[in-house]
């Protein structure tokens, strides 16, 4: 091969990584690509938005795609602690189609006076971290959320 068609060769290769990087989770038919800031967010992969909702008996957290528009199958990990014992865990179950509209939706029991963690973790098909959070409720408010 000539040092022409290799140089042609890297170029093209660097164009396909840039389209795809702007494409993630995105078809080429919905209105294009979109800003990967807007996907990746500053510096890190938290492309979702997560809420909890604390009531008497449950609580309830909801992750949803930060962007109105996006969509994605992913895969979920996450351990739900009462007291720091183990009630639930799950290690990447999948989720298809996540939007706004139809959010990965977590419903625990709530005890009276007791603390309760929540660590998860959402990867996309590929493996990439799209989003990492802690919480810890006590027995009044949330005490802490981290979100990595």
């Amino acid at each position: 091969m000539s040092n022409t068609t290799k140089l042609l060769m890297i170029i093209l290769l660097v164009v396909t990584a840039l389209v795809v990087a702007q494409l993630i989770d995105r078809p080429p038919g919905e209105n294009g690509a979109v800003n990967r800031e807007d996907i990746i967010g500053k510096g890190s992969l938290d492309a979702f938005v997560s809420e909890s909702h604390s009531y008497e008996d449950r609580f309830v957290f909801t992750c949803a795609p930060r962007s109105p528009d996006s969509r994605f199958d992913c895969y979920m990990s996450y351990e739900f602690r009462e007291d720091g014992n183990i009630l639930e865990t799950a290690d990447k179950k999948f989720y298809g189609n996540v939007s706004s509209e139809n959010p990965i939706v977590l419903e625990f029991p709530r005890k009276e006076n007791s603390t309760y963690e929540l660590e998860t973790v959402i990867e996309d098909k590929g493996g990439i971290n799209l989003h990492k959070s802690e919480i810890k409720i006590g027995s009044a408010t949330v005490e802490n959320e981290t979100v990595n």
